[in-house]
């Protein structure tokens, strides 16, 4: 993940200092070296210690960023079970529905099962007694 919030910061501060620097430099000139080392050791002390809260501020958006990832994935994740309880509630209630057309079913097929069967002896019938005349 790219840590956008963190390069804004950075780029803040750094142009911030980037000015300071700026205004030192005009006073290279006539300003002895002894005070401009000085200087810089300050403006590079106050540079680490702006970057340290910069790491700091950044972990806690970075946290507040990620509980809020972790949010949305429970919402989804309970919408989903959510979802997942009402379609086996609905298939429990429509399991009585579904045995009662099975049952139905083979009622129709045994109705037909049987008038096949019927209608075989009759031909069987038929055909014995056609075999006997002749």
């Amino acid at each position: 993940m790219i840590n956008y919030n963190k390069n804004v910061l950075i780029n803040e501060c750094l142009t911030t200092y980037y000015d300071t620097f700026a205004h030192t430099l005009d006073t290279a000139d006539y300003v002895p070296e002894k005070f401009n080392n000085k200087i810089l050791k300050y403006i590079f002390k106050n540079m680490r210690k702006q970057f340290r809260r910069l790491d700091k501020e950044d972990k806690r958006y970075q946290a507040a960023l990620q509980a809020k990832e972790n949010e949305k994935l429970k919402r989804a994740k309970a919408k989903i079970a959510a979802e997942n309880k009402a379609k086996k509630r609905l298939e429990k209630l429509q399991a009585p529905l579904l045995k009662f057309k099975e049952k139905q079913e083979l009622k129709a097929q045994k109705k037909q099962f049987k008038a096949e069967f019927k209608q075989y002896k009759a031909d069987f019938r038929r055909q014995k007694k056609q075999s006997k005349r002749k």
